[in-house]
């Protein structure tokens, strides 16, 4: 008897062994391109989660953006996911197989619009505390100027010359100098930028991870029923509120964030 226990006992070890190498290597081929919010770059806000996914075992990329204040909007909004194109794409070179696209704050408001007009494949999304509302009322009108005066130059064929816009960001103002065509880009109601706009032009059943900030946050009050009741219907699609602020909700979702990924890994 004692020996069929030591057989058993090696047996378990070893099963235990072999399932921990299997879930490690399937780490290894997930990729997570992780894109920073507004006036913030890859080592603000998002480099605790950065760090703490890349600890785990995933390949991450953290691109610097064009709405970073190191930028200043130098491209408009197609050629903004033209770079989470890229990263992707540098993702799939590094051995990835399974592609998630997370963003904070305006990050996330690209990875819901690269899920409606990217070209390159992705296996999920995760939008931590979204924002950046051009389609909502209170951000339009605080905006409206600049857009009228943008629309207008584009109309007399000086699309492509810089003026000074205001640009809005969690109720914070600043002039900031873009080419009038970025500006419309960014900021048309209707455009690529509007969430509610883009999630209806999903047609892949990617999972989705919607993470509200709080009960202060921008999007709390606009509910399910502002993107993720739009977004392609999926059994993984999950909406959580955690209990933090903006800026604190990378790293207060890091635990839940790989969470959600093995749970879609796992059938992979």
């Amino acid at each position: 008897m004692p020996k069929i226990h030591n057989l058993v006992l090696k047996v378990l070890i070893l099963f235990s062994v072999f399932a921990c190498d299997v879930h490690a290597a399937t780490k290894n081929t997930v990729g997570v391109v992780l894109l920073h919010g507004k006036w913030g770059n890859p080592a603000q806000h998002i480099n605790t989660l950065a760090a703490s996914l890349k600890e785990k075992g995933y390949i991450v990329l953290t691109p610097l953006m064009p709405w970073s204040k190191l930028r200043g909007y130098d491209i408009d909004y197609p050629a903004a996911l033209g770079i989470v194109e890229n990263n992707i794409q540098e993702l799939q070179k590094k051995g990835a197989k399974f592609i998630v696209l997370a963003g904070h704050s305006m990050g996330a408001n690209a990875a819901i619009a690269y899920a409606a007009y990217g070209h390159e494949k992705i296996n999920a999304v995760i939008a931590i505390a979204p924002g950046h509302t051009p389609d909502l009322h209170k951000y339009h009108m605080n905006v409206e100027s600049s857009l009228n005066k943008a629309n207008e130059m584009i109309k007399a064929g000086q699309g492509g010359e810089s003026e000074s816009f205001i640009d809005l960001n969690g109720g914070r103002y600043v002039s900031i100098n873009m080419t009038a065509a970025a500006y419309c880009s960014y900021n048309d109601p209707g455009g690529m930028a509007s969430m509610p706009i883009s999630a209806s032009k999903v047609t892949q059943r990617i999972p989705l991870f919607w993470i509200v900030a709080g009960t202060e946050d921008v999007l709390y009050n606009a509910g399910k029923e502002y993107v993720f009741e739009k977004w392609p219907s999926n059994p993984l699609n999950t909406y959580l509120i955690l209990n933090t602020t903006h800026l604190s909700a990378p790293d207060n979702a890091k635990d839940e964030i790989p969470k959600w990924i093995d749970t879609l890994t796992l059938s992979f």
